[in-house]
């Protein structure tokens, strides 16, 4: 298991987030890091979902909404090694549970806001009511539904959101390291 760990962060160091624009600057990495395990947490997460819904449909929202998830998993990475004293202890795990717990409130908002331009044949979190009209009706909408939809959320996803987040954080910053 530990030298295929091995291997894994070799890869990672050699193909991560070090290749992309900006990727050398810890912040950065990190925040591509977390949003890499976003990515696979979505692909795990969406034929469970199926399996556990017993229909497409849950996969197609949960497939919606990994792009979101992946963006503000990405700036609230960047954020949280960038501002997360280096001084704290077990630095990576800890920025990792950040990560994962700001994602949830920043990731919702920004999905449950872009709700209608996505189109609600696809995508409704709004649960059967017609799409918002007006500005105040989103609104409206949003803040009746944030909590609930966090809150169902965390309860789907924490399972996958928290080790995958460990992983990626622990691979990311030993493949920094060089080990």
């Amino acid at each position: 298991m530990v030298a295929r760990l091995d291997r894994v962060v070799r890869l990672y160091g050699r193909y991560g987030p070090s290749r992309l624009p900006l990727g050398d600057r810890q912040d950065v990495g990190a925040g591509y890091s977390m949003a890499a395990g976003v990515l696979a947490g979505g692909i795990v997460f969406a034929p469970v979902s199926t399996l556990v819904a017993g229909s497409l449909g849950s996969a197609g929202v949960i497939l919606s909404a990994v792009p979101v998830y992946l963006a503000t998993g990405f700036v609230v990475g960047a954020l949280t090694w960038r501002s997360l004293p280096s001084s704290v202890p077990y630095y990576s795990a800890v920025a990792a549970l950040v990560t994962v717990a700001g994602n949830y409130p920043a990731g919702t908002a920004v999905w449950l806001l872009l709700a209608p331009v996505y189109g609600y044949e696809f995508l409704n979190p709004y649960g059967g009511v017609d799409p918002p009209t007006s500005l105040t009706e989103l609104l409206g909408a949003f803040f009746e539904l944030y909590p609930d939809t966090i809150l169902v959320v965390v309860v789907w996803t924490i399972w996958i959101a928290v080790p995958l987040s460990l992983v990626f954080s622990y691979v990311y910053e030993r493949s920094r390291s060089g080990e």
